[in-house]
């Protein structure tokens, strides 16, 4: 189920941004949700992750005032994560 493929009263699924579970984006549900949001602290689907990540307003505020100071992306998977704090 992608992104505004649902109402927004819809229920949400008992899994939704958790890792593995339902995008936590407001209208999608999609499965798996693989890609956690650093700013949300939550679990996203690969569309939603693009949608987010690579709008032109999150994109620069992320650059400008984040990622100088946390030294990652905004959205990043489990193994990407894990290979960052390998690497420290």
């Amino acid at each position: 189920m992608a992104f505004m493929d649902l109402p927004l009263d819809a229920p949400e699924k008992p899994n939704k941004g958790k890792e593995g579970g339902a995008c936590n984006r407001r209208s999608c549900q999609a499965e798996p949700a693989n890609w956690y949001n650093h700013g949300s602290n939550h679990w996203y689907c690969s569309d939603c992750r693009r949608d987010i990540e690579f709008d032109n307003f999150n994109l620069r505020d992320w650059q400008t005032n984040w990622q100088p100071h946390v030294g990652h992306p905004m959205f990043e998977t489990r193994e990407m994560m894990n290979e960052r704090e390998r690497s420290k």
